[in-house]
């Protein structure tokens, strides 16, 4: 990413495009198929350039994610920067932002750290551990904007905020990984949708009806 405040140098410019190369190609071959010489070609740089910036095909693995993942929080972050949402509306925005992101490729890419997950996540201890972070971040933004549904009586008192977190993300790759193979920007929709709407069967005066209760019990 180019340094904030100040003017991208060359060696930037070019190691950034390794990088982006890098990830198009291995959205579309994957970690295994792509090979260094793949990424040379694509990029339009030298070997002895490409190995002034990584020394190993692993190592330009790990850029690929932490690039991902930095862009990815970004547009979330962006998506959260709104003041005159309230905290349920900021995790609508987060969620359709990654929907948007997915779709932008018309769900024939999925998300490149999941699918780096399910390739690599047994063989390469250092991606899975990137890539975990990743997801942890993602989740921790969303516990922290139900934190503040649940300090404004929004949510139960008993709402475990970080487990449902980890369940929307969850949900949500589920959903992309689907639309990928299907073409078919449906799954993830649905899974986007039925994350919030499950917010309506928690708030705390629905709860608390008696008619609704006993709904409930007669399910």
């Amino acid at each position: 990413m180019a340094r904030t405040g100040s003017a991208e140098s060359k060696g930037e410019r070019t190691r950034r495009r390794i990088v982006g190369h890098a990830t198009l190609l291995m959205y579309e071959k994957g970690y295994a198929r792509t090979t260094i010489d793949d990424v040379i070609a694509a990029a339009g740089v030298t070997k002895g350039s490409f190995y002034f910036h990584f020394s190993s095909k692993e190592e330009l693995g790990c850029a690929v994610i932490e690039a991902a993942s930095e862009h990815i929080l970004s547009r979330l972050r962006e998506a959260l920067d709104r003041p005159d949402l309230s905290p349920r509306g900021r995790i609508e925005a987060m969620l359709k932002e990654i929907q948007g992101i997915v779709e932008e490729a018309d769900c024939s890419r999925g998300c490149i750290l999941g699918n780096l997950a399910l390739e690599t996540s047994s063989s390469h201890p250092d991606f899975r551990e990137r890539i975990a972070k990743a997801f942890r971040e993602w989740s921790e933004l969303i516990a922290s904007e139900l934190q503040e549904m649940k300090a404004a009586g929004e949510l139960p008192a008993d709402f475990d905020c970080a487990a449902y977190a980890d369940f929307a993300v969850s949900a949500l790759e589920g959903g992309i990984m689907i639309s990928k193979v299907t073409r078919d920007p449906s799954p993830m929709r649905n899974s986007v949708d039925l994350i919030l709407r499950q917010f309506e069967d928690y708030k705390k005066p629905d709860r608390d009806n008696p008619k609704t209760i006993s709904r409930r019990k007669g399910r």
